[in-house]
């Protein structure tokens, strides 16, 4: 545990995300106390949870993974009696030429899966011979390159263009996946790499709680108590203002007519990036006007999602549809199967691929998704909910961006910088953490 003193130890966050939350639990489990303020009147950020007649709607994240990093989280706040476990080897599925295929999790499931032809399945396996990854390449022409057209149309593009709501086409490799790679030690040739993995597939099952995934958000506010100021959007952030040039001063609403000035010794953009660029903007430092521009015109996809009620008795993670299959929406989550709610199903839809779709009335966009869902599926359903939400794009307006443009002092914590996910939220967190102790202890 760290001993600083009082004056000089307090970290400011701005956002009460998971991001922030994740961060601010970590930096005062390390014994450094922080702020955290939040605009809205809840926590969790993009993590929602609402109770409809006894099913559990994710408006947000849907699952994720009960890896060490995440159970060590879930007994620090309390949780443990709350997990609900997934089955462990649950197919994840793709709409492909018309009909509901298996994407090749294990080595047995890729040389018996009707997914791909024959020779697509030899072309995946000649990546071996394929170069590495290549300067300003994108993902698309990357996952082509590497896999075959067929592949990647097929549930390589979709699963990942998937995970941002994003064309493959319009990310850079360099900006999203080359980072991935390396942190999961791949090389130049992805099969070679994972070929003694591919047959055991994962031994971390999906998990979330019984109240939702909002139970943790809540757990950890709970948990960082008056740490934590509600609908206090932070105005600006100014740099210097301790009579040195170390130290900022936090400016926010505290939901009156007057202003709050909080000094920290370092503060953290954990908010959306358009909210980022706007609090920074009027730091005078020669680095933040770059990175102030750039931040700004970061795009983000907006979802709609549409929770609906089936018949269906469907086991699976969900399905992906495949690219050129002529639908809108982009997928479907099996919470029936995953987490035992009965007959819930979740549409994601919109998203780069149709960005006027969430513009649409609810009902309109409940239609599209109940009867692609019988097109699919083959089982009727009826809309329960329809909500929107925004991710970040992580497409060619992340070009120019780093995160290590800014002043000393001055940290990003959000999903516009790293991975997405709750898993990828916590890692970040966990290592900024460290990265702010070690600043403290520098500068003291």
């Amino acid at each position: 545990m760290f001993d600083f003193r009082k004056e000089t130890e307090l970290i400011g966050i701005v956002g009460g995300g998971v991001s922030g939350l994740f961060l601010g639990h970590e930096l005062v489990r390390s014994g450094m106390d922080v702020t955290i303020w939040e605009a809205t009147g809840r926590l969790g950020g993009v993590v929602s949870s609402e109770d409809c007649g006894g099913l559990v709607l994710e408006r947000g994240p849907q699952r994720m993974r009960l890896t060490s990093q995440v159970k060590k989280l879930i007994e620090e706040v309390g949780l443990q009696e709350e997990v609900i476990l997934g089955p462990n080897h649950l197919p994840l599925l793709v709409y492909s030429r018309g009909k509901l295929r298996k994407v090749p999790l294990t080595l047995n499931q890729f040389f018996t899966t009707d997914l791909l032809p024959l020779p697509s399945k030899l072309r995946v396996l000649a990546e071996i011979l394929t170069a590495g990854t290549k300067r300003d390449e994108t993902v698309g022409s990357f996952l082509r390159r590497k896999f075959g057209v067929v592949a990647y149309e097929s549930f390589l593009g979709p699963l990942y263009g998937g995970l941002y709501g994003s064309d493959p086409d319009r990310m850079l490799v360099k900006s999203v996946l080359a980072e991935r790679l390396k942190e999961a030690g791949i090389g130049r040739s992805i099969v070679w790499d994972l070929w003694g993995r591919i047959g055991r597939g994962s031994d971390v099952p999906p998990c979330s709680f019984k109240k939702g995934l909002g139970a943790l958000p809540d757990a950890l506010g709970r948990k960082l108590g008056n740490r934590i100021r509600l609908e206090s959007p932070v105005i600006f952030a100014q740099q210097g203002l301790r009579g040195y040039d170390s130290g900022w001063c936090v400016v926010a609403e505290d939901g009156t007519d007057s202003l709050t000035r909080t000094n920290v010794e370092a503060v953290v953009l954990a908010c959306p990036a358009e909210q980022a660029a706007k609090i920074i903007r009027g730091v005078r430092n020669i680095r933040v006007a770059g990175t102030e521009t750039l931040m700004r015109d970061l795009n983000y996809n907006e979802l709609a999602v549409c929770h609906m009620k089936s018949e269906a008795n469907l086991q699976g993670l969900g399905y992906q549809v495949g690219f050129g299959e002529g639908l809108e929406t982009r997928g479907v989550t099996f919470n029936h199967s995953l987490f035992g709610r009965d007959g819930l199903y979740t549409a994601f839809l919109g998203g780069m691929k149709n960005p006027s779709l969430v513009g649409l009335p609810d009902e309109t966009i409940a239609s599209i998704a109940t009867s692609e869902f019988q097109q699919v599926t083959g089982f009727k359903a009826f809309s329960l909910e329809v909500s929107r939400t925004k991710i970040p794009a992580w497409d060619l307006s992340w070009k120019g961006y780093r995160k290590d443009q800014l002043p000393e002092g001055l940290f990003v914590c959000s999903n516009f910088s790293g991975r997405p996910g709750l898993q990828g939220r916590i890692q970040e967190a966990q290592a900024l953490s460290k990265k702010l102790r070690d600043y403290l202890l520098r500068s003291h």
